[in-house]
């Protein structure tokens, strides 16, 4: 069965795919609204309509308006700037999965004997804004399903492997990775992914306190 991803979304499209109706056009209409009264008669005061015509002078709750929309319409482009210039903390994050032994999300090594070689592909993909040395650790689980928690009950976990991997910003390193199980009674492999050094927990704590973790069902004869 393909293991459980652990994956965030591609955020990519928030941005690019968002563009409304332009600052610009708005400000443009805004502008608008603030009309000049018409040109007073002669001999009219200043700002005095001509004889006959209703006086179509902008009152100032309605300029006043006018102006806030217009300031509403700045700050608005102010935030989309900051938006595009400072990434924030929701577009960084790691991408960690597991292909089978031909580069596919298929074919994974769930049933075989003890002891035999069997191999995956571990990818991880760095979209942290910085270079990061992630550390990879692998567990053997012997684990039950528990029907009244609706959780998996870990009995144990024995470390099978750990080794470490830089990956630059922006870039995805996949390595073949091959284990043997060697007790039949192991049900599950487990794989965490640290990009901090991991923690002086063991266990099921351990797998709790990763930034990432996968594994694949396992039947061994």
């Amino acid at each position: 069965m393909p293991p459980e991803l652990d994956r965030p979304p591609d955020r990519r499209g928030i941005l690019h795919g968002s563009k409304g109706i332009s600052p610009w056009i708005l400000f443009a209409f805004s502008t608008a609204i603030i009309t000049d009264p018409p040109p007073a008669a002669p001999g009219a005061a200043a700002g005095t309509p001509p004889a006959g015509m209703p006086d179509r002078s902008v009152p100032w709750m309605e300029q006043a308006l006018s102006i806030a929309l217009i300031a509403i319409v700045f700050i608005a482009v102010g935030v989309t700037i900051s938006i595009i210039l400072v990434p924030g903390e929701r577009d960084t994050f790691t991408e960690f999965y597991i292909l089978g032994p031909k580069g596919k999300a298929a074919d994974y090594p769930t049933e075989f004997m003890a002891g035999t070689p069997q191999t995956v592909i571990i990818g991880i993909g760095n979209h942290e804004g910085r270079d990061i040395t992630y550390t990879v650790q692998t567990f053997a689980v012997q684990g039950r399903f528990d029907d009244v928690t609706n959780q998996t009950v870990i009995s144990s976990a024995t470390l099978l492997d750990r080794f470490s991997v830089t990956v630059p910003h922006n870039q995805t390193a996949e390595q073949p990775y091959t284990f043997r199980i060697m007790d039949p009674n192991t049900n599950r492999i487990e794989f965490i992914l640290f990009k901090e050094a991991p923690p002086e927990v063991h266990g099921s704590d351990l797998i709790d306190a990763s930034y990432r973790d996968l594994h694949l069902w396992l039947r061994v004869h």
